[in-house]
């Protein structure tokens, strides 16, 4: 069960989803909601900024999504970006190489 609020990463307090950008800065506080274009977490703060800044992106939240019939407050993504393909999330597994990749690098490097 996530509880609400922030600290430092040093506490034993855990949510479901942390802000991605707080926790750049070595904060843990919990995301409400998950923007589809920059694939990042936000919590109540953030989120007022990245609003403002980044117009016309779309966010979910917990009433736009359900995991197998069972509600979720936020989606579970993969998030991670792949560094020689810019724009493509590192979303496949190679059991052969045993790294996670794009599908572009899967196509390309791990047939």
């Amino acid at each position: 069960m996530a509880l609400s609020g922030s600290i430092l990463k040093t506490s034993e307090e855990t949510f479901d989803f942390i802000c991605t950008s707080c926790a750049e800065d070595n904060l843990i506080k919990e995301a409400l909601k998950y923007c589809v274009e920059c694939q990042k977490y936000c919590c109540k703060d953030c989120l007022t900024y990245h609003k403002r800044f980044a117009l016309g992106h779309s966010f979910l939240d917990n009433s736009s999504v359900k995991l197998q019939g069972q509600p979720r407050s936020l989606p579970a993504f993969p998030t991670k970006q792949c560094s020689q393909h810019i724009g493509k999330i590192m979303d496949m597994f190679c059991k052969t190489h045993d790294v996670v990749c794009c599908y572009v690098c899967a196509a390309e490097d791990h047939k």
